[in-house]
């Protein structure tokens, strides 16, 4: 597998993080998932028992992120800078049909991670600093709004992973044709 292949996969082998993160996020929907109308007095209690550790869970929930935001993001702006445009253009000049579709998606599904992230990051920092011990409602909450923020964050990079994939592919097609 050439260079090109290794880092499109680039994202895929962050597994570690990826891990530790799925975890997390196991623990954090066991200990709070519960009906729409509200939580319940025992989760409650658990939310206010647990707090500072759930505050430092969250905290390296939050380095883990920023890391892997960080290899992502350089990952992608690689992809577009490096392979997705300067292929296209080269394709332009030597009269051949480009690959455009997937340049433009990617670009602007990067745009999406982005904002994804940096929403998501905000609802974070925000439930770091909640008084869970004093307010476990208003913390379950802000909570519910973090999860749905990483939920969109996912999905961005669930595509951007697909449209990675879709680039690949049409390069080693390409690469057969010619």
């Amino acid at each position: 597998m050439g260079f090109i292949g290794k880092l499109i996969l680039f994202p895929f082998k962050l597994a570690k993080w990826l891990t530790l993160w799925a975890i997390v996020t196991f623990i954090l929907v066991a200990l709070f998932s519960t009906p729409v109308e509200g939580i319940s007095e025992h989760q409650r209690g658990a939310i206010s028992q647990n707090c500072s550790t759930i505050q430092q869970t969250l905290s390296q929930l939050q380095k883990i992120d920023s890391r892997t935001r960080t290899y992502l993001g350089t990952t992608y702006e690689t992809i577009a800078n490096r392979f997705i445009i300067p292929l296209n253009l080269r394709l332009v000049k030597n009269n051949r049909p480009t690959l455009s579709d997937i340049q433009t998606a990617f670009i602007l599904e990067q745009s999406k991670f982005r904002e994804a992230y940096t929403d998501y990051m905000r609802g974070l920092e925000s439930l770091i600093v909640a008084d869970c011990k004093n307010h476990p409602d208003e913390f379950y909450q802000k909570l519910v709004i973090t999860r749905e923020k990483r939920a969109i964050l996912r999905s961005a990079t669930e595509r951007l992973s697909d449209l990675s994939g879709q680039q690949y592919a049409a390069v080693l097609d390409l690469r057969s044709k010619l």
